[in-house]
C-alpha cells in the first residue's frame, strides 16, 4: 500500500514550479545560461517523443494537463483545432500564453489533484506530469483523466520510465526529490518513475483497449485509444 502524501508536499511542489517558470525552457532545452552540449542518445529520444506527438491524428479538440510553458502546447497546435491547457502554476500559464500566442488555446488555472473534467476531448495529453502524482493519488487521477477522453479519442502520456537511466536523479524514500532553482532555493517535489505497462493495465478497465507503448532508456510514451 502506498504511503500517504506528506503534509505540504504538493504545495511545495507547486511552489517549485511557480519559481521555475522563468527558467524552465532554458533548463529543459539547454538554452541561455543553461546552454551546453547534451547527450546524443537523450536528444534522439527527445526527438522521438516530438515526432510521436506530431504523428498523432488530427482532431477537433485537445486537453493538455500540466501544460507548463508550452513546449507541448505548441506541438499540439499542429494537431488540434482547439486546446484547453491546464496548469496549477499561474506563472507557467503566463509564459505559455505569451510564447504560444494562439487564440485557439484556452487556459485554465486549476488544481489538477481536485480537477474534474467538464467535457470530453478527442485527445488528452500529459507530458511529464504523471511522475509528479503521488502513488496513492494515481488511481483516482487516472480515472479523472480517462473521463476526459471521448469514446474513440486518444490519451497520450510521455514521461521517464521505471528502470531507465534517470535524468532527473534518484528518488528519496519512495517518491520524493529535492530540487533547486536559479536563486538557490530548494524544494521537495513528488517524483515517480512509471512502468508504462502498469499504466496500460490501469487504463484497460477504463475502456482503453488499444494501447501503443514506446520505451527508451530515458523516456517513454503511451498512446491509448478509448474504445468504449
Amino acid at each position: 500500500m502506498a504511503k500517504p502524501v506528506p503534509a505540504n508536499l504538493l504545495q511545495e511542489q507547486l511552489a517549485y514550479y511557480r519559481a521555475r517558470a522563468g527558467e524552465y525552457d532554458e533548463s529543459v532545452l539547454r538554452t541561455g545560461r543553461f546552454a551546453g552540449p547534451g547527450l546524443p542518445e537523450v536528444d534522439a529520444e527527445w526527438q522521438h517523443l516530438i515526432d510521436a506527438v506530431r504523428a498523432l491524428p488530427p482532431c477537433e479538440s485537445a486537453l493538455e494537463l500540466a501544460c507548463g510553458t508550452g513546449i507541448w502546447t505548441a506541438k499540439l497546435l499542429n494537431i488540434a483545432e482547439t486546446i484547453l491547457a491546464l496548469d496549477g502554476a499561474a506563472e507557467m500559464l503566463e509564459v505559455n500564453r505569451a510564447k504560444v500566442g494562439s487564440p485557439r488555446v484556452t487556459y485554465q488555472h486549476v488544481d489538477l489533484f481536485h480537477w474534474q473534467p467538464a467535457s470530453t476531448y478527442d485527445l488528452v495529453l500529459a507530458g511529464f506530469w504523471l511522475s509528479h502524482v503521488p502513488p496513492g493519488l494515481l488511481p483516482a487521477h487516472i480515472e479523472q483523466v480517462a473521463k476526459a477522453v471521448r469514446p474513440g479519442g486518444r490519451l497520450f502520456f510521455a514521461d521517464e520510465p521505471a528502470g531507465g537511466r534517470q535524468l532527473s536523479g534518484p528518488v528519496e524514500g519512495e517518491f520524493k526529490q529535492t530540487r533547486s532553482v536559479h536563486d538557490g532555493s530548494s524544494y521537495r517535489i513528488v517524483k515517480v518513475y512509471h512502468d508504462p505497462d502498469a499504466l496500460a493495465a490501469q487504463l484497460k478497465p477504463l475502456g482503453f483497449a488499444e494501447v501503443q507503448i514506446w520505451r527508451g532508456d530515458y523516456f517513454f510514451y503511451l498512446d491509448a485509444r478509448r474504445t468504449v
